[in-house]
């Protein structure tokens, strides 16, 4: 059934216009006055996750009051799980540790020291939150103590690069710390190989190391990838440019392609050994600097990963690489069109083998008729609603519902706000009908599931739409403690906070 983009039809909430801003207000702070004595009656590993987005929430204008919640999260988190290949409790500490660094750098210190490191061979989950640990000291012009603390962490993890890059790029050009940081690096990458990272760091420094530092630093980068150290997660990658499209099976073909121009450079008679490389050799012969030749001078790369499973032929790989060299270069002529004709950019979409593609252009079309002309956006928002309707995937067309209801309340269509708004929550509710599914439950705790993170921001964004008219909407969440979550998020809404974003785990526990 088509969504009717007229006035005419009877909305099932009741439109009583815009409230005061005092009200609002007001309504917020009821609202998370309230949550935290709800959530204290949800079930433990629920706390964790509903205290963390209670305190993000309220660190805007009470960081105090923040810091409790994020306290108490920290202790709720211990029930969490923490088993090889699925490291939530940490994932979840550490994002937790980066939020309270916002509030005090000195007690999330405290919290990511005090974290067990993760085994060899795993990835270490803190990253995030030393990135944001150094920025906030930085800001404060403590250099010594980020310095400090970076030197404190490297011990027993992974060397934190872009932790370090923040604190080179804060002292003063040719400082003697910067030599001393350089040399570290390489010390760290030695002890604990992460080549991705180690590239970053070495393109980031080029010009500034000093030229012996960066040959030994290529040298070391080469050498490990071509002994198979180090190297992310098994991948392939799929690279669209101007020039021509490549795609790449292998993870080691993958590094060295990406590095080759560094090689070249330290190396060249090392680098035309490599490019002999069975899966290498076609395309460094067209590119003969890998990837930093794919398009000189003639446009933007759009590059593309996919992940390689445990047990995938190689056949299943090239296969689903194709598809993904496909699906590059669709969003890249969709994104092409975004600006000039965003309706083109919606028929591009349609073509899209991805439902999660189809709904993300979608999403971002949606949020920009809201800036158009009423007439130009109606119509905009009609093709929307019609390539919506024709994605069968409801955990992906959820968020693009929620992208309509932000822009029609934009140009005073509440009453397609509504509609927008009621057809996202239906799919939410019918992802969470499938996660909560007691024969084949999602394993994962509530507070992070995908139903939860969907109905997190079509709150968000009907608060934002439909001020307190929104309230009602609350009656179609199935579940008592997901209603908590919808219920910060609208007190975000309504205090001029952003959304808290979408707390996806990285890793996976294993079904039994």
């Amino acid at each position: 059934m088509k969504l009717c983009l007229c006035l005419a039809a009877a909305s099932t909430l009741a439109w009583a216009g815009p409230p005061e801003p005092s009200e609002l207000a007001a309504k917020a702070k009821l609202y998370l006055e309230t949550a935290s004595g709800m959530i204290a009656a949800a079930p433990p590993d629920f706390q964790a996750g509903a205290l963390m987005q209670l305190g993000v929430v309220t660190a805007a204008h009470d960081p105090k009051k923040a810091l409790e919640f994020y306290e108490q999260a920290f202790a709720a988190s211990a029930v969490l799980p923490t088993q090889s290949g699925y490291r939530l409790r940490e994932e979840f500490q550490a994002m937790l540790a980066g939020h309270v660094a916002k509030v005090n750098p000195e007690r999330a210190i405290e919290l990511i020291v005090a974290m067990t490191p993760p085994p060899a061979g795993d990835a270490d989950p803190r990253s995030g939150a030393l990135n944001e640990i150094t920025r906030q000291l930085l800001a404060k012009k403590r250099f010594d103590r980020a310095a400090e603390f970076l030197d404190q962490m490297v011990v027993g993890g992974a060397y934190p690069f872009d932790a370090i890059t923040l604190v080179i790029k804060a002292q003063p050009p040719g400082d003697e710390h910067r030599q001393l940081l350089f040399s570290q690096a390489l010390v760290g990458f030695q002890q604990r190989p992460q080549t991705e990272p180690f590239e970053r760091f070495i393109r980031t420094f080029r010009k500034e190391m000093p030229e012996q530092t960066f040959q030994q630093a290529v040298r070391l980068l080469g050498k490990t990838v071509l002994d198979g150290k180090g190297l992310p997660e098994p991948h392939s990658q799929t690279m669209v440019a101007p020039s021509g499209t490549v795609t790449l099976t292998d993870p080691k073909d993958v590094e060295i392609f990406n590095a080759l121009d560094l090689i070249a450079d330290v190396d060249p008679a090392w680098a035309r050994e490599i490019a002999k490389r069975p899966g290498l050799q076609a395309v460094l012969e067209r590119y003969p600097r890998g990837k930093a030749s794919i398009d000189v001078g003639q446009g933007e790369t759009v590059t593309t990963r996919g992940t390689i499973r445990p047990g995938q032929s190689q056949a299943e790989i090239e296969q689903r690489a194709q598809v993904l060299a496909f699906e590059t270069q669709k969003m890249t002529e969709a994104m092409r069109f975004i600006n000039k004709d965003p309706g083109k950019t919606l028929e591009v979409a349609a073509q899209l083998p991805s439902p999660q593609l189809q709904a993300r252009v979608i999403e971002m079309v949606a949020m920009m008729a809201g800036s158009k002309d009423p007439a130009e956006a109606r119509t905009l928002l009609g093709k929307c609603v019609e390539t919506l309707e024709a994605i069968k995937a409801p955990d992906w067309r959820a968020n693009g519902w929620g992208a309509v209801a932000v822009s029609a309340a934009k140009i005073q269509d509440t009453d397609l706000a509504l509609k927008a708004l009621e057809k996202g929550l239906a799919d939410a509710r019918v992802v969470y009908k499938q996660e909560a599914n007691p024969d084949d439950p999602n394993p994962f705790t509530k507070a992070v599931w995908t139903s939860t993170q969907l109905f997190k921001l079509l709150f968000h964004r009907a608060a934002r739409s439909l001020g307190l008219a929104a309230e009602p909407l609350l009656e179609k969440v199935p579940d008592p403690e997901i209603q908590i979550i919808a219920r910060v998020e609208m007190a975000a809404a309504w205090s001029g906070t952003p959304s808290t974003g979408w707390f996806a785990p990285s890793s996976r526990p294993k079904k039994k």
